[in-house]
């Protein structure tokens, strides 16, 4: 299951200005301003949507955001639902919506999660709308979000995506030149290349390194031997798609590649050896998703000046968009101890 996680919630101010011989006032009416963040994927099993809520008043707003009731709805005053339309395939590989009424509704479920990060915000519950999707997505069809506010049956939010399909194929790396890092030393690099999809306008490769810990309890006799397999994620560079290149390439340093190992392990010393097998992970992205990535993230960092100046969602704020995150490939790596693969994990001593 995948939950939308540490979603940002935006603190809404207003300033009227007027002439001299007018009272200044920093707040304005009361006004709804739903928060929405959905990102659907056919391979999950489950969709969740996050719906909170912006608001103005004539306190601190720090006071406000540690208060359930100022950010979240409460059980029972929204419905969520999501509908599936027709889709018609365009010239330009967009899909857009047909049809004059949805050929299906799926309906979310209130639920309440607890795990969310301390903060400013009211942290103490969660609430979340989920609706079981697996293996029900179909990749020909557009799908559109709804929020509705029972007490009118007004729908207050609403945003409409497609989904990312077709085959992709890695090309680079592959189980006959392995998983590992060619050039002069110092500046070696592993070559990752894969082939375009539908609807993807971002890609993301990530490299899922695994391996095992090896503990040994001297303290008994024969000694007892405890194997624990862990896994490491190390994302790459971001690539952004024209819509029209077949393939996509990005480079992956070996320094990164390493150092990411080692700063993750140097805290935890035992013996340890690497799984002779990495997962290849080709993550992608809609054109909204990516554009929301963009607006919040500028030049690729996590220095926005105004992280909410992209949203795709109609009488609110946020993003409903379709992403990949399950498409992988297994790919070989060295096994030789003379590799420059091996050598390097030894050379991180942290029980390689």
């Amino acid at each position: 299951m995948n939950i939308i996680k540490k979603a940002l919630l935006p603190i809404i101010s207003l300033f009227v200005f007027a002439s001299c011989e007018v009272e200044f006032s920093p707040n304005a009416e009361w006004t709804e301003t739903p928060v929405v963040y959905c990102l659907i994927d056919q391979d999950d099993d489950t969709t969740f949507v996050r719906v909170q809520r912006c608001f103005l008043g004539t306190d601190n707003n720090y006071q406000y955001v540690a208060i359930a009731d100022s950010i979240n709805y409460r059980q029972g005053d929204i419905t969520v639902i999501m509908e599936e339309w027709n889709g018609a395939l365009g010239s330009d590989g967009l899909m857009t919506r047909t049809g004059d009424a949805p050929r299906r509704i799926f309906n979310f479920d209130y639920q309440e999660i607890v795990n969310k990060d301390s903060g400013a915000f009211y942290n103490t519950v969660q609430p979340v709308y989920a609706c079981p999707t697996a293996g029900l997505l179909d990749t020909n069809c557009i799908y559109r979000l709804k929020v509705i506010k029972n007490a009118t049956g007004d729908t207050i939010a609403q945003a409409e995506t497609s989904l990312i399909y077709g085959q992709m194929r890695l090309t680079k790396p592959n189980n006959v030149t392995l998983f590992q890092f060619a050039g002069t030393s110092g500046n070696r690099t592993c070559e990752i290349t894969w082939s375009a999809i539908k609807g993807a306008r971002q890609y993301q490769p990530v490299i899922r390194f695994f391996y095992r810990d090896f503990i040994v309890d001297q303290s008994v006799i024969p000694w007892d031997t405890t194997i624990t397999p862990h896994y490491l994620d190390i994302p790459c560079n971001t690539v952004k798609s024209n819509m029209r290149d077949p393939y996509f390439t990005t480079l992956l340093e070996q320094n990164y590649f390493f150092n990411t190992i080692k700063n993750a392990l140097k805290d935890s010393v035992c013996n340890r050896n690497a799984i002779d097998t990495v997962l290849v992970f080709i993550n992608c992205c809609t054109e909204d998703l990516a554009a929301y990535i963009y607006a919040s993230h500028p030049a690729g960092t996590f220095n926005s000046q105004d992280p909410f100046n992209y949203t795709n969602i109609e009488g609110g704020i946020g993003v409903f968009a379709a992403r990949r995150c399950n498409i992988h490939f297994t790919v070989n790596t060295p096994v030789s101890s003379m590799s420059n693969y091996i050598k390097s994990l030894k050379a991180l001593e942290v029980g390689f």
